[in-house]
């Protein structure tokens, strides 16, 4: 890697960084091949002097005559080493995810218990997340919505960190950083431990004394992890995944510009998988529609951009959501890591409306009679047989 000017870049470089922070720039990634002089005008009109490119080879000049096509090519190659999973001891992933939120549910109940807090098991936890994150961002993603299990709490507190995870690793984060976030998005709802259970599952609205006391499960957990040796940076989410980006969150009432990047990515991911998830309460909003509806809450109370970045991690159609598609057939969102906005979709109903074996279709390949998603299905009134949600267990294992 080497720093250089952004005038002196040519088309053909590959940018690893840029010499400024993601928030003050309109660059939505700061991994990206130099492809046309378009890019490096946009840099200089950002105001950023220098950028941080691979090294060039030493046939530099061939390499900037090689045409559009071949470039695509060796940006794919590239990043096949990237996402491929090369951990040996790796168990399914569908296993690894549900092993976690036992994991989760076992910490979480020793501290409701008052047993001693093992911490040396969120942080072996954590490692793993963030190591296979580093080596596939969308692979945990991709099924972290697709079964729920009876404890919201724990489920969810696992979703938060995956989702974290993978927004780091998509901003170019450290794998520390990546590591960081993760045990922090584990541990954000501990405070929780330390509400009584009869307000914690309290299936009506909470009254304002009630609700106090919820609000204080920041604090608590703030305080129990602070004691337990955790610094502030690992406790960023855990402190701020209630702060607004208009200042009306808690506990502090901090500004957007006040909150921190991982506190900012925790609102984001925190809000997405409550609203998403089935609660004493409520019933999961519908993925497309909870996308929708935050859209509306950017700059007031979500970071604009975290939750773009977000957006364009996990599709406009998240996995498992049902979509009509402009053949009139009926299909499941399986896997969203190519590409979100036309992901590799699982079709079970013919345009007539009968069942058939399921068929793996990927909407982002070119072909004559292109088939496109006209929209989500409500999916309360459609039954998707097993047998597609095997299918797609098959394309995350990958």
């Amino acid at each position: 890697m080497e720093k250089i000017l952004v005038k002196e870049l040519k088309i053909g470089d590959r940018v690893v960084k840029l010499d400024a922070s993601w928030l003050d720039t309109p660059f939505l990634k700061h991994n990206f091949v130099v492809k046309d002089q378009k890019t490096i005008d946009k840099l200089i009109k950002s105001g950023i002097d220098y950028v941080y490119i691979e090294k060039r080879k030493v046939d530099a000049q061939k390499s900037e005559e090689k045409t559009f096509a071949e470039e695509i090519l060796e940006h794919k190659k590239e990043n096949i080493s990237k996402e491929y999973l090369e951990i040996k001891d790796l168990k399914p992933s569908f296993e690894l995810y549900e092993k976690s939120v036992s994991i989760v549910k076992n910490v979480m109940e020793d501290v409701r218990s008052g047993k001693m807090f093992d911490s040396s098991s969120v942080k072996i936890l954590a490692d793993k997340i963030a190591d296979i994150t580093v080596k596939n961002k969308s692979l945990l993603v991709n099924i972290a919505k697709l079964k729920t299990y009876d404890d919201y709490t724990f489920q969810h507190s696992l979703n938060v960190a995956i989702f974290a995870s993978s927004l780091g690793k998509l901003l170019n984060l450290s794998v520390s950083e990546i590591k960081v976030l993760v045990n922090s998005g584990i541990l954000h709802d501990i405070g929780k431990m330390l509400v009584p259970k009869d307000i914690l599952n309290k299936p009506a609205k909470l009254t304002d004394e009630e609700f106090a006391i919820m609000k204080n499960h920041v604090l608590a957990g703030y305080d129990f992890l602070k004691k337990n040796g955790f610094s502030e940076e690992e406790l960023k989410i855990v402190l701020e995944h209630h702060e607004r980006a208009d200042g009306s969150g808690y506990p502090y009432g901090l500004k957007d510009e006040q909150i921190s990047i991982a506190g900012k990515i925790g609102a984001v991911v925190d809000i997405y998988d409550a609203i998403t998830s089935d609660r004493v309460y409520h019933k999961g909003m519908y993925p497309p529609k909870a996308i929708k509806l935050m859209f509306s809450w950017t700059d007031k109370h979500i970071n604009r951009k975290i939750f773009e970045f977000f957006v364009s991690n996990v599709g406009i159609y998240p996995v498992g959501t049902i979509v009509l598609l402009s053949t009139n057939e009926l299909a499941v969102v399986g896997d969203v890591s190519k590409k979100p906005t036309e992901p590799v979709v699982v079709i079970f109903k013919s345009h007539t409306g009968h069942n058939i074996a399921p068929i793996t279709y990927d909407l982002s390949k070119p072909t004559v009679l292109k088939k496109k998603i006209v929209g989500p299905v409500n999916p309360e009134n459609i039954s998707v047989p097993d047998e597609v949600y095997t299918v797609i267990e098959g394309l995350n294992e990958e």
